[in-house]
């Protein structure tokens, strides 16, 4: 097999099948001078002469034979990135269809006017629209077009309805403001109409590749997505006919890669059971490459085959952003204001947009907690409280004993409060740290329980 086709959207997985197929093919001492990497994503910069460098670059090891090494390997990731079917210029273009103009008479003069902004119905037969004044659209990167206009209508002003009075513009200009985009009217020092540079450009090289490869090339793609359809419509169902397709891992919003984590963590001499890999997972999120940093960080700590607990794991993970989110509800149901204030402050002060992703993780810890004080309240015994949760167990164990700081009252008077501040959280997202520093303090001073009792039906 010439080429391979990986993805899927654990990049560590990815990474280390990449390496692991690379070294099968060279070995890795030949591997200095054979393997050549790059990165998709680059070859659509903002920047044009980069981009375009990159591209050539790619083209060159792809086509030079290689004095050190008869056959080389080529890995193409970030395959995602090409744009899926539209062209970057097909929003200009269909604007420019939208923009139509009729020849009038204003003040005794024959002049062109803006259909969109007249008042009244114009009855004439010389009609133009911006497609046909427009005779080429370049997407130069980013957000900038070079817009070449037919010769006569360079400088050409053209008139407009405002309000009670006509106005004229410049037609440049009124394009400028019609159309989304930095647009330019001189021609781009580089041509970036041929074939080595733009969407269009990028998708033929890499389809010729991938369809003849260079005799001494053998490819590998890869791409960052859930499904194959993430693709560019054409270069997918090449890659499906001409390469080796590898599906690895596909992580939903549901996945706990629980085995895959007390795997890899007996592969770095560590043990952890089925509960603990499964807390780390709830403080370290899904991502293999966290996980996989946090697991060596772990073996730093602790010597060879040692059995890795729950309260010990929860000491040693890093404080990364989402480690803080976990800790400030965890602070909050511990009553713990100082430390879940700073907690709070910590993240939302560098990162305001998380102000909804903390304010839902504690909404939801304290209806887990009302949940189970109505349990406890009805009789249930904490063991089987600690099975109807379905959650990992240790985070249980801890809610239930957390549960027992608030009174049943307390809880629903809560959840009620944070029910009615879900919004203000939402949509004043500059006031969340005072909103919720707010109902912090409120918490752990006690203050909902002497509320009125609220009929439990009512809560959310």
């Amino acid at each position: 097999m010439h080429s391979y086709f990986l993805f899927g959207n654990q990049p560590l997985e990815i990474k280390e099948m990449v390496d692991e197929i690379t070294t099968g093919l060279i070995p890795k001492s030949d591997q200095e001078h054979a393997v050549f990497s790059f990165d998709v994503a680059e070859f659509f910069s903002r920047e044009r002469e980069k981009a375009k460098k990159q591209l050539s670059e790619f083209q060159n090891t792809c086509q030079t034979v290689s004095f050190f090494a008869p056959k080389i390997i080529v890995q193409v990731i970030n395959l995602q990135k090409i744009p899926l079917k539209k062209s970057p210029t097909d929003a200009i273009i269909a604007g420019l269809k939208e923009i139509n103009l009729v020849k009038t008479i204003v003040d005794e003069d024959s002049v062109w006017f803006d259909v969109d902004s007249s008042v009244d119905r114009m009855d004439t037969r010389h009609h133009v629209t911006g497609a046909q004044i427009v005779t080429e659209v370049i997407h130069c990167g980013g957000s900038t077009f070079y817009l070449k206009l037919e010769p006569s209508w360079a400088n050409r002003l053209i008139y407009r309805q405002k309000g009670k009075n006509k106005e004229t513009v410049l037609f440049k200009a009124f394009l400028d403001e019609r159309l989304k985009g930095n647009l330019v009217f001189d021609p781009p020092e580089v041509e970036l109409s041929d074939s080595h540079t733009g969407t269009s450009g990028v998708v033929a090289l890499l389809k010729s590749y991938i369809e003849n490869p260079p005799e001494q090339v053998t490819f590998i793609f890869t791409a960052d997505i859930r499904q194959p359809r993430e693709i560019n419509a054409e270069i997918y169902p090449l890659l499906k006919k001409h390469t080796k397709e590898i599906k690895c891992t596909i992580a939903y919003d549901n996945f706990r890669p629980v085995s895959w984590v007390v795997a890899r963590a007996k592969k770095k001499q560590l043990r952890l059971d089925v509960e603990t890999a499964d807390l780390l997972i709830e403080i370290a999120g899904t991502d293999f490459s966290v996980l996989n940093m946090e697991l060596d960080k772990l073996a730093l700590q602790f010597p060879p085959d040692t059995q890795v607990i729950s309260e010990e794991l929860l000491k040693s993970t890093s404080h990364s952003k989402r480690f803080t989110i976990f800790r400030i509800a965890d602070f909050l149901v511990q009553k713990d204001l100082r430390k879940a204030l700073e907690s709070l402050e910590m993240i939302l002060k560098d990162h305001p947009a998380e102000s909804i992703a903390v304010f839902g993780l504690i909404a939801s810890q304290f209806r887990r907690m009302l949940k189970i004080s109505w349990m406890l309240e009805g009789g249930l015994s904490e063991n089987a409280v600690i099975s109807k949760l379905k959650i990992n167990q240790w985070v249980a164990k801890q809610a239930v004993k957390h549960t027992r700081n608030f009174s049943l009252n307390e809880l629903e008077n809560i959840v009620v409060q944070l029910a009615k501040i879900d919004l203000q959280i939402k949509f004043f997202a500059k006031d969340a740290l005072t909103i919720m520093g707010n109902i912090c303090f409120q918490i752990c001073q006690g203050v909902f329980a002497d509320k009125k009792y609220i009929d439990s039906h009512w809560l959310p």
